[in-house]
């Protein structure tokens, strides 16, 4: 996965989004200053054993579905973790002007923000979203291991459980530590992956996304080799029944630097409670021009989804084959 891809992933954990999409829902309010100076005394928190953390505001736990921190009241804090030259590009595209296209209206500017053995900024402000009103903040850090993305996201309803002071406490607490072993973010993850079906972990991103390749490459920007990407819903809200191939083929149709993408079969079964829908499809690469293979599996359990997505060169059917092994081999912990 290249540095632009892991930003535009990280990016689009700025907007709280729909069920068909990553649903994700946060907010602010205002406490006394005593519990945020308490809250900045304690040791940081790294969620899912990355690099990146923080002391979560009271209330707020680690999340088992991406990394970062859940508040029941719908309150959440996201880490999200890029390379180090991720840094020069952040800091053209985290503006007032820029986050307005996402619908976060940034109140004031950019301020400093202290990180230990780093540097960073951070921006405040409110998003309207599937028809409530969020206060949030955006951070952006980096320091030794790398760049930091850390969104807090607290929806009014929540402004009491989740203070603006704590917020801030927390803000100010963000630390880096030295990067975790592959094997063990792997470990971390909120899911198991039973059969590699001849692939293998490459990378993990945002705590709960994992990218398997075959082939010597780990970083293939050209897409030269098989490539499955496991990643779960961030949100609670369930699709609603009757609607999972719908919102499957959407998600498939809509596929990032993929042109032409055209749906060849589809399957529904069922795995417990669970709605599973299968497609398979033909796609081309908009960078090189190359006709790709994809095969997409999507699980909708209850108020989450789990999707794996694959993709090779349209020569190679059985990697598509040993991907789909690999789909039906993932549970959720």
């Amino acid at each position: 996965m290249s540095v632009r891809e892991r930003l535009r992933g990280a990016l689009s954990h700025l907007v709280p989004q729909s069920p068909a999409r990553r649903v994700i829902l946060a907010g602010l309010v205002f406490a006394p200053l005593a519990i945020a100076a308490r809250e900045a005394r304690a040791d940081p928190v790294f969620p899912g054993a990355g690099a990146l953390g923080l002391t979560p505001p009271t209330g707020m736990n680690v999340s088992r579905r991406f990394a970062g921190f859940e508040h029941p009241a719908g309150a959440s804090i996201i880490l999200v973790e890029m390379p180090p030259e991720a840094w020069d590009q952040i800091n053209g595209r985290f503006t007032p002007e820029a986050l307005a296209a996402t619908g976060f209206r940034v109140k004031g500017g950019a301020e400093p923000l202290p990180v230990a053995g780093g540097e960073g900024f951070v921006l405040r402000g409110t998003q309207p979203a599937n028809g409530l009103t969020y206060t949030k903040w955006v951070a952006v850090v980096r320091g030794a291991p790398g760049t930091g993305l850390v969104t807090v996201q607290v929806p009014e309803k929540a402004a009491r459980q989740v203070p603006a002071a704590s917020v801030e406490a927390a803000l100010r607490t963000i630390a880096f530590r030295a990067k975790a072993s592959l094997t063990d973010q792997v470990a971390a993850l909120p899911y198991t992956v039973g059969d590699m079906a001849g692939y293998r972990p490459t990378a993990v991103f945002a705590g709960n996304s994992l990218l398997l390749t075959e082939g010597p490459k780990d970083v293939d920007p050209e897409r030269e080799q098989p490539v499955i990407v496991v990643a779960p819903s961030l949100g609670q809200a369930p699709v609603p029944a009757g609607a999972e191939v719908a919102v499957a083929r959407r998600l498939f149709a809509a596929q990032k630097d993929f042109a032409d993408v055209n749906v060849t079969d589809e399957a529904r079964s069922s795995r417990g409670e669970a709605v599973v829908v299968r497609l398979r499809g033909t796609g081309t690469d908009t960078k090189s021009g190359r006709a790709l293979g994809v095969t997409q599996t999507m699980v909708f359990d209850g108020q989450r989804y789990l999707r794996v997505l694959g993709f090779a060169d349209a020569g190679r059917p059985d990697a598509l084959d040993r991907a789909d092994r690999v789909a039906a081999s993932v549970a959720m912990r």
